[in-house]
């Protein structure tokens, strides 16, 4: 990575909302550093959009954000949208269990892009912003683009080929790749929380805000589709170290969104709310809409119902069968769905949900993430010393969650930084400007290679003896690389033996040598094919100088980069001569288990 930069810049493609933020190296020296957060125009005041994406019929991009909402909208009031490609809500399709470069994603209607190409358009869309803004305070002329470092966050829990997907998707959109680096969400959070935040931004206990050595807590990054969690202690240096694996779950913000529309859908029938979604889309987007600003100002101090919009074009598909104003229809939809105790109609064009009723889904959705904490801080030994929590990301704005969390971990601290769904765009700028500040992380798997080498009878199944001249040797072995758990530092290295021969005029000798790459849950799998093992890539080797020895015996290095994950080096033991190599976790259609 090219140390040159002066300016950073982070960019998040979030669930729900997308944005950036960016710092000067000069800024970034600062004790109360400042960094720069986007600013855009739409109904509801943010730093962030709408992770809202439109492409024209050719596929090629059109608008992004608000502006996407309000074209796609429009194209359909006048139905002219069917040929184009709307895509929302669509970061969670790389939580699948396969992720590879043919990933396609479905927009709004069903047709078919391909997701790397989804993500580059949103990620230049950001790009080109953030560069216009630069352009607009008169900074463009003078800054090139070799001075600048882009950082793209991803949730931690993702699986290695959707991380590299995302960073792919960064050089298609035009960053190069010696100027990008990923940041994972919760590390990024912890960076600004315990290294830079002003004290005076966080809330929580006064006489115990400032993380200092030694101190240990959890930190919850809470967006809108996924919830990731850390576990991190600051070390005598003040850098921070993963006391345990990312973890996390689909326990996102965007459920209360799902839950509001699954409301709607109990009232007035799915039939008729997909004919609702399909032949009214501005009003579904206005639906949508409102039950954001409802989400954000819902609160568990004051007893009160929630109003929640019904369009018109909805009540009239059912004004033949439910009465003619807009009221009796209303009430009798509440009716038919036994619902009149916790939902009334009182006039206009609304129902008025009781309180209790609303933050019932803040509760179940918040859930697994809290019974996820509770586990780790009791049963994980190195974080019985955990004395606080830090709740960040959009959906820890709210009230009620910031409740939840108090009411569910009485005897811990728990902290929310103020601006809770910027804390990962600043940290991030932050780790760009200083990634050596995450001293380790914890191994999220075992992986290792498949081996063959000599048949034990006492040990090895039978089912894995195949005989090679007039050896019997043990096939699919499972050889470890790095174990589960395993305290990684930036630089750890490790050894895989390579001996293999070839014939003088094999063809062989000129194309790389591939190696795949297997991970598992357990700590020590015997054998690549265990229940517990997958596919995660392939390790490519090119030949030194363009060839190999007739005889290849050396060794390959796999060397611990970061969030960058691994750098590959191959040195052979007879020349001495070395070449680098990749580790493509693209290439295989098989991976993690896809979130439940």
């Amino acid at each position: 990575m090219s140390d040159n930069a002066f300016l950073f810049c982070a960019l998040d493609i979030g669930t729900s909302t997308s944005g950036y933020a960016f710092s000067f190296r000069k800024n970034l020296f600062e004790s109360e550093c400042q960094i720069f957060a986007s600013n855009w125009n739409g109904r509801l005041l943010s730093s962030k959009t709408p992770t809202a994406l439109l492409l024209d019929p050719s596929m090629r991009f059109h608008s992004f954000g608000h502006d996407a909402i309000a074209e796609y909208a429009a194209l359909a009031e006048n139905e002219e949208h069917e040929r184009w490609y709307y895509f929302q809500d669509f970061k969670m399709d790389l939580s699948k269990s396969t992720v590879s470069r043919d990933l396609e994603i479905k927009d709004i209607d069903g047709k078919c892009v391909n997701a790397l190409r989804v993500f580059a358009h949103c990620i230049q869309f950001l790009r080109s912003h953030f560069l216009e803004r630069l352009k607009e305070r008169n900074f463009r002329s003078e800054i090139t683009e070799d001075k600048i470092r882009y950082i793209v966050t991803v949730p931690a829990i993702w699986s290695d080929a959707a991380k590299q997907l995302m960073k792919e998707a960064a050089i298609e959109a035009g960053i190069s790749q010696h100027r990008l680096m990923l940041a994972y969400e919760p590390e990024a959070a912890a960076v600004y929380c315990s290294q830079r935040i002003p004290q005076h931004l966080m809330i929580g206990e006064e006489d115990s805000v400032k993380f200092l050595p030694n101190q240990s807590y959890v930190l919850v990054d809470l967006g809108g589709g996924t919830v990731d969690i850390t576990v991190q202690s600051v070390s005598s240096t003040g850098k921070l170290e993963n006391l345990y694996k990312a973890c996390g779950g689909p326990w996102g913000g965007n459920n209360i969104n799902r839950a509001c529309i699954e409301l709607y859908t109990n009232l007035f029938g799915e039939p008729t709310m997909a004919e609702f979604c399909r032949e009214n889309i501005d009003d579904f987007f206005d639906i949508l809409q409102k039950i954001e600003i409802v989400k954000r100002n819902i609160s568990t101090r004051v007893e009160r119902t929630v109003a929640l919009d019904v369009p018109m074009t909805l009540i009239d598909k059912h004004r033949a069968t439910c009465g003619n104003t807009p009221q009796a229809c209303l009430q009798q939809v509440i009716k038919d769905a036994k619902l009149q105790e916790l939902i009334e109609a009182k006039w206009g064009y609304k129902i008025y949900v009781k309180n209790a009723y609303f933050i019932k889904f803040f509760q179940e959705i918040c859930k697994n993430t809290v019974d996820m904490v509770k586990d780790i801080i009791r049963n994980e030994q190195q974080c019985k010393m955990v004395k606080s929590l830090v709740l960040v990301g959009g959906f820890a704005e709210s009230e009620v969650v910031q409740h939840i969390f108090k009411e569910s971990f009485p005897e811990y601290i728990v902290r929310i930084p103020l601006e809770a769904g910027l804390v990962v765009l600043k940290g991030a700028v932050i780790f760009g400007f200083d990634n050596s500040v995450i001293q380790s992380r914890k191994c999220p798997y075992t992986y290792g290679i498949s081996l063959l080498r000599e048949f034990n009878p006492k040990t090895d199944d039978p089912a894995k003896s195949v005989m090679m001249g007039n050896q019997l040797m043990a096939d699919s072995v499972f050889e470890t690389i790095f174990e589960v758990g395993e305290i990684l530092t930036i630089g750890k290295k490790q050894n895989i033996k390579v001996k293999t021969n070839h014939e003088s005029n094999d063809p062989v000798r000129s194309e790389p040598m591939e190696i795949e790459v297997f991970s598992s849950t357990e700590q020590s799998p015997k054998y690549t094919t265990d229940p517990t093992c997958h596919r995660r890539g392939i390790i490519s080797v090119p030949p030194p100088n363009g060839q190999w020895p007739e005889l290849v015996e050396g060794r390959i290095e796999v060397e611990v980069t970061g969030t960058d994950n691994f750098q590959i080096t191959y040195g052979d033991g007879a020349t001495g001569l070395s070449t680098s190599g990749t580790i493509d976790f693209l290439l295989i259609q098989n991976g993690d288990t896809e979130l439940e």
